[in-house]
């Protein structure tokens, strides 16, 4: 008769179970070593795989409290919570690809980009949080100056224009 991984819960799945059971018999090969004088409790320790104080470390596929490499919905291996997914439906919409989008002329940009940001002032959204009816704002994130601008923007021009909006 097969015995029963105290360790595990009830409702642990098949690949589980058989994981805790690799892990019960790389702990009895251990055993059967040091039994046998092929290793000693300080080469064990040495080896990282046990404390100074003789309690086996918390090892993936040695030790039943090692984290398992499974993951499903109650045991997730980095030990985090999972994500929130606020009722986001998988693949309900295509993924846009680079390599399939359309290749634009740089002309059909507008404004056309240059090396320095375009600090052109446009009315804000008021819904932002802290913008007022009225507000400006720059066109560009990036602050203005020589700085900020694109690398060597003179010798690699932009050759194409993609168009994605998110």
């Amino acid at each position: 008769m097969k015995e029963r991984n105290f360790f595990l819960s009830a409702k642990a799945s098949k690949a589980r179970l058989r994981e805790a059971e690799a892990a019960r018999k790389n702990r009895w090969e251990i055993i059967k070593a040091h039994s046998h004088g092929k290793v000693t409790r300080r080469d064990l320790i040495k080896m990282g795989l046990f404390t100074s104080a003789g309690l086996l470390l918390p090892i993936r596929g040695l030790s039943p409290f090692g984290r398992s490499v499974y993951a499903d919905d109650h045991n997730i291996p980095t030990g985090l919570p999972p994500s929130p997914l606020f009722g986001v439906q998988p693949f309900s919409q295509p993924m846009p690809r680079f390599d399939v989008l359309a290749r634009n002329p740089v002309s059909t940009l507008s404004p056309a980009p240059t090396a320095y940001s375009n600090q052109t002032q446009q009315l804000l959204n008021p819904a932002l949080e802290g913008v007022r009816a009225g507000d400006k704002g720059p066109i560009e994130g990036r602050p203005p100056g020589p700085i900020w601008a694109h690398q060597a923007f003179d010798k690699f021009p932009p050759q194409i224009a993609i168009e994605v909006t998110q």
